[in-house]
């Protein structure tokens, strides 16, 4: 009987895989996926000018200018678009509109495949500056609910934007709430110099490296590490609600509660098998993530890094740290500075391909920049997460309940700039691609092969 079900699970686990090998191979041309435009589709009437009724069903994307809005077009047309309309007045999700301008596919960029990037959420219309007036409409009930939920998210970021100043409060949105584009350019610059980038990107890796320096934190604090792993995944379950729910936040919670198990379990075939097929679950859902969505590449990547690599550098933190024989707060302080370390190091030796691909800058002095930086999440979180009740419950000390998360985002700040500086903090690279990429990969792959075999081979000698 355990013979039939180890069979029937590696028959499982091959079939996902094979799905997934599938899906890399069918999904390289760039309109794998797309069914034919009809007469159904906005997308048929692209180049036309066009008057539609529609529901927003995406939170709006706001930045300093302009108002970003994904809209499910309703009666004979079953398709969404994107419209681009002015900051006022304000339209967002689950508001019914009616729309009239020109429809057209999304512009070629230099550089970057917009219609791609556009393609893996189905829209594949654009609309810019129509005019749009309100209209009558009913939500659903799940739609009511997640309306809520994304009012209370706003509520939260109007908190932080009252009682924080520019740039902090960007960066604080940007952190917990996933509002990316509340942080300039300037400063993404930097961020990206020093490789910090990853803080304001919600991802599987950024999941997890918060994951592990919360549960460090608590550890170093004293909590039992029942106690504070029960923290980490109530954590990992309120975060996606935080951020409305958005599909990568669900995403990355998914992949970075299998990274944190991975690192806090050790169980490695059970959480390759729930990799897995959490990947393939995903990609029946929407199967265009494997090629265009670098959050799902970074995020499974990462994940299979933490779990194979992160091992490497937790035997050899231990070993250091039997050897100078410290005490249990100095030990738990050096432990959380070579976690931090091991995990920045394992997210970037595996994702580095894509990074340098897609951003074609690779960061030197990244490790320690993650070292001096990401100490402050922990208690930036527990800042921010503190201050957000007492400001709704007394308002005008609520600079005051946010003074400590300002200080920690002033900190990031300051030392992020100053890591930048140097000329050699970051390189740019060129001519690097895929073909790279690739034999890349095949190297980490054969090292990591070799590296199980030698662990299995000095196992079985000391076992006989």
């Amino acid at each position: 009987m355990y013979k039939i079900r180890l069979t029937a699970a590696r028959l499982f686990l091959s079939g996902n895989l094979i799905f997934i090998i599938v899906i890399f191979f069918l999904g390289s041309r760039s309109n794998a996926f797309r069914r034919p435009a009809t007469a159904a589709d906005l997308s048929f009437y692209n180049g036309e000018e066009t008057s539609f009724v529609a529901r927003i069903c995406e939170e709006a994307d706001v930045d300093y200018k302009s108002r970003r809005l994904t809209v499910c077009a309703g009666g004979r047309l079953n398709s969404r678009a994107l419209v681009t309309t002015n900051l006022y007045p304000v339209y967002d999700y689950g508001d019914f509109i009616k729309i009239s301008g020109r429809l057209q596919a999304p512009p070629a960029i230099d550089g970057f495949d917009y219609e791609s990037y556009l393609a893996r959420y189905d829209i594949y219309s654009v609309m810019y500056y129509p005019k749009i007036n309100l209209t009558a409409g009913t939500l659903t009930w799940p739609q009511t609910i997640y309306r809520m939920l994304i009012d209370c998210k706003q509520y939260l970021a109007r908190l932080i934007n009252i009682n924080l100043s520019e740039p902090e409060a960007g960066l604080a949105n940007a952190i917990l709430l996933g509002y990316r584009r509340t942080v300039n350019r300037e400063d993404l610059d930097v961020f990206a110099r020093v490789g910090l980038s990853h803080m304001i990107a919600i991802s599987g890796s950024h999941i997890t490296i918060l994951s592990a320096m919360i549960i460090n934190f608590l550890l170093a604090l004293g909590f039992s590490r029942r106690r504070s792993l029960l923290i980490v995944f109530g954590f990992l379950f309120v975060y996606p609600l935080i951020t409305g729910l958005s599909a990568s936040a669900v995403r990355s919670a998914i992949m970075g509660s299998l990274a944190f198990l991975a690192v806090y379990h050790g169980r490695v075939a059970s959480l390759i098998n729930a990799l897995i097929f959490a990947a393939a679950l995903m990609l029946v859902a929407n199967p265009r993530l494997l090629r265009d969505d670098l959050g799902f590449q970074l995020s499974f990547l990462a994940v299979l890094g933490i779990i194979y690599i992160y091992p490497v550098g937790e035997t050899f933190t231990r070993r250091v740290l039997n050897k100078l024989k410290l005490k249990k707060r100095s030990r738990d302080v050096w432990k959380l500075i070579a976690d931090t370390v091991n995990l920045t190091l394992v997210a970037q030796i595996v994702i580095l391909p894509i990074a340098l691909i897609n951003f074609r800058q690779l960061s030197l002095i990244a490790p320690l920049a993650n070292v001096l930086v990401l100490w402050t999440f922990p208690p930036l979180l527990a800042a921010l997460i503190i201050a957000w009740p007492l400001a709704a419950l007394i308002p005008a000390l609520g600079v005051l309940w946010f003074w400590p998360a300002h200080f920690l985002l002033r900190f990031i700040f300051v030392v992020s700039g100053l890591l930048a500086e140097p000329n050699w903090a970051a390189v740019e690279t060129t001519g690097f691609d895929w073909r790279w990429g690739g034999g890349y990969y095949l190297l980490l792959f054969l090292l990591i092969i070799t590296r199980r075999i030698i662990v299995g081979r000095r196992s079985a000698n000391r076992g006989q």
